[in-house]
């Protein structure tokens, strides 16, 4: 049936730039997809997005949809890296009006690891990140993209630790090295974003991500396994404030051809388990300056 009146495309009620219109939530299948050895669920959920000018009411949201459908069926594991640039670039082909696109993708990684002592399988899993930037000036168009994990840690607090080994050392008179202190724990999250340049993976980031922690997570746990990372959790105490600075000098040690100009963006919450409310740490920087404040020169 042919619609003759283009609502959409009428003039817009009040002349003001929109800068997204956004479909979100999508989730379309893709299967079991392999990237690097590891496989993933692929059912990643997007979220798509184009500016909308000052003259026109309202975007296509058919066209968007269509975009993601059609960038999904794209890419396959060793592409997968590319879905949210793919799709970025569509939705300006499909909204002629727009001049800019963002999408951002999630999706959840699956892979088995051995667990501390007992060496037993685990199945873990961590969220993987990418976001996609277009731009049409006149008949260039220009692409930003950045990829990233998230994953779940401990963090032990330091501040608790100390204060703790004061009072029994009044109390019993001194203590003997490397008598265990205790302090609180609690679950951390953090994610880790930066601007996409070949030889950057997403094992790897996960990786930079999980030194930053006092100690990791595990999804199975045997009685010595979980002994094993409360020791280490206690013996490396880090405020959110720590896991944001041990990231960001292990990334830039992970990712020495990155260039200096490129980006990464650092995030630590902390789920307080002594209080009601949580704790968090971020950061928005270059390579180049972090380089600078850590001393550590660029390998060519």
């Amino acid at each position: 049936m042919m619609i003759s009146r283009d609502v959409q495309s009428e003039e817009a009620p009040k002349p003001v730039e929109i800068d997204w219109v956004s479909v979100s939530d999508v989730c379309i299948p893709m299967g079991e997809l392999e990237l690097n050895g590891v496989k993933f669920a692929a059912v990643p959920r997007i979220k798509a997005s184009v500016n909308l000018p000052r003259s026109q009411r309202g975007i296509h949201a058919s066209r968007t949809y269509e975009a993601v459908r059609w960038g999904v069926s794209k890419v396959n594991g060793s592409s997968f890296q590319s879905l949210a640039s793919i799709i970025a670039l569509k939705l300006l082909e499909q909204h002629t009006y727009s001049t800019s696109a963002y999408v951002k993708v999630w999706a959840k990684f699956f892979s088995s690891e051995k667990t501390p002592v007992s060496m037993m399988d685990s199945l873990e899993h961590f969220e993987v990140v990418l976001k996609s930037y277009a731009k049409r000036t006149g008949s260039a168009t220009s692409v930003r993209n950045l990829m990233g994990v998230s994953a779940t840690g401990i963090t032990a607090c330091p501040c608790a630790k100390e204060v703790i080994r004061e009072i029994y050392s009044k109390m019993n008179g001194g203590l003997s090295d490397g008598m265990p202190i205790a302090t609180h724990m609690q679950r951390s999250y953090a994610s880790i974003l930066v601007e996409n340049d070949d030889g950057v993976s997403f094992q790897d980031l996960l990786e930079v991500l999980r030194r930053s922690f006092s100690s990791r997570t595990m999804e199975l746990l045997k009685r010595p396994d979980e002994a094993a990372l409360v020791v280490q959790a206690v013996e490396s105490p880090r405020f959110v404030e720590d896991v944001v600075r041990y990231a960001a000098e292990a990334v830039v040690e992970k990712f020495p051809h990155v260039s200096d100009d490129k980006t990464v963006s650092i995030k630590v919450k902390s789920l307080e388990s002594i209080h009601q409310h949580n704790l968090e740490s971020s950061l928005v920087t270059t390579f180049g300056k972090l380089r600078r404040q850590l001393g550590n020169n660029r390998v060519a």
